[in-house]
């Protein structure tokens, strides 16, 4: 074999080991980075995914507290509204027998009131009549005053009533609101654990596109060999 010939071959061989070379490490590289940011990918979508879980969970939690603190809360204002209303009833129902013992009362001046009239020989016609007219109309008027304040005070404890089944109305709104924000939650949650998924096909594709680059690199790495090694042979 001529000299000239020994070389060619040498320098192709050294020629297409070096493009081996070249290629070897080019498609490590592209693997090792493919590997990577597959391993990135998992990793983030499981950090992901456990922050999610770990949110929702917070959040429901808290929401299942704001509701039962506040259907208590409007447990507890009904409860007063009736206790209020009780105590306007009992308002109502003293001032009802104080009148009616009044009366009574009343009753008995006025009979002592007569008696001494017919006592002193005075007859129940005239002034007399006027005088026990007007003293059982006064007294009557006591009673009336009584009855007119059992009912103001009765009204009153009614509108406290009220207010406390007002202020349980908001109550149940809080109640409805934290319902809500659980339901957002979970709504939040699945959003969420959609993007990671995004983002982990995301990474894959990145890490497939590195394996994609990896194999072209062999096939250009093998064409250029088959290249070198053609030029010096011919």
């Amino acid at each position: 074999m001529p000299d000239g010939g020994a070389s060619a071959y040498i320098i192709a061989a050294a020629s297409i080991a070096a493009t081996a070379v070249g290629t070897g490490i080019s498609y490590y590289s592209q693997q090792q980075q493919a590997s990577n940011a597959s391993a990135i990918a998992n990793y983030n979508a499981q950090i992901a995914a456990q922050n999610n879980r770990v949110n929702l969970a917070v959040a429901q939690q808290q929401a299942q507290w704001q509701q039962q603190s506040a259907l208590a809360q409007a447990q507890a204002k009904q409860n007063n509204a009736v206790a209020l209303e009780q105590q306007g009833r009992l308002a109502e129902a003293q001032a009802r027998e104080e009148g009616r013992r009044m009366r009574e009362e009343n009753e008995r001046k006025m009979a002592t009131q007569r008696a001494r009239f017919a006592k002193s020989g005075v007859t129940s016609e005239g002034s007399p009549l006027a005088i026990m007219s007007e003293s059982a109309a006064l007294l009557e008027l006591g009673v009336q005053d009584l009855n007119y304040k059992g009912e103001l005070e009765g009204r009153s404890w009614d509108r406290k009533a009220e207010l406390e089944r007002f202020d349980a109305g908001f109550a149940l709104f809080d109640a409805g609101i934290a319902e809500y924000e659980s339901a957002a939650a979970r709504t939040g949650f699945q959003i969420r654990q959609r993007q990671s998924a995004v983002d982990r096909m995301s990474g894959m594709a990145t890490a497939q596109g590195y394996r994609n680059a990896a194999i072209g690199t062999l096939v250009s790495g093998a064409g250029s060999a088959l290249n070198i090694g053609g030029s010096y042979l011919k």
